[in-house]
């Protein structure tokens, strides 16, 4: 079973970003806290996967010169989730520099079978970011590799944004697992973040 969810649309604050379509500003200008681009990016990792009932997570963030920096490992306790039987987790999201979640992947996986979850930032006018293309792998490895468009208000041409994020976990004999994400960006902006973990 393959599920996608989307987030709603941005309503009032889109509607006032929607004038900068007004002034001739390139994508480049249009996005990120101080207008600077960074070109292209990947961003990959791997984090331990945690005993049953807790996550693992880190941060990422685009700094003020272009540069990746990663934040520590948090490990903690997840509410409601029972011991057994097991089923692991693994997401990865990317935020803009006013931390609106544009594009996320999450894959799943237990001893019966295996889904994904995309969420996509819309925008009014049937605009923003789309799901584009998306694979699957089996067997020890579970992944998952999404491929994200947008064309909206700071790119009306389609062109200059796209997101693919890839999600693993790999399961070995003995029960543990082992976690790893991915994003490449083909612009991205200071201020950018990207989160992602496993459980």
């Amino acid at each position: 079973m393959e599920m996608q969810r989307s987030a709603p649309a941005l309503g009032a604050a889109a509607l006032a970003l929607a004038g900068l379509l007004a002034a001739p500003a390139s994508p480049a200008s249009a996005s990120g806290s101080t207008g600077q681009g960074c070109g292209q990016l990947r961003i990959d990792d791997s984090l331990p996967m945690p005993s049953a009932g807790h996550h693992a997570r880190r941060s990422v963030v685009v700094d003020g010169n272009c540069q990746v920096t990663y934040g520590r490992v948090e490990i903690a306790k997840v509410a409601g989730i029972m011991a057994e039987p097991r089923a692991y987790r693994t997401f990865s999201d990317m935020y803009d520099c006013c931390n609106i979640l544009m594009t996320s992947l999450t894959t799943k996986t237990d001893a019966a079978s295996s889904t994904y979850d995309t969420h996509v930032n819309r925008e009014p006018w049937n605009a923003g970011w789309t799901v584009q293309d998306v694979a699957r792998t089996a067997g020890a490895t579970v992944g998952t590799r999404a491929e994200f468009g947008y064309r909206g208000i700071f790119d009306p041409t389609g062109r200059w944004y796209h997101n693919t994020h890839e999600t693993f976990v790999t399961v070995a004999a003995d029960g543990t697992a082992t976690c790893r994400q991915s994003v490449v960006l083909r612009h991205a902006f200071i201020g950018w973040h990207w989160e992602h973990g496993c459980s």
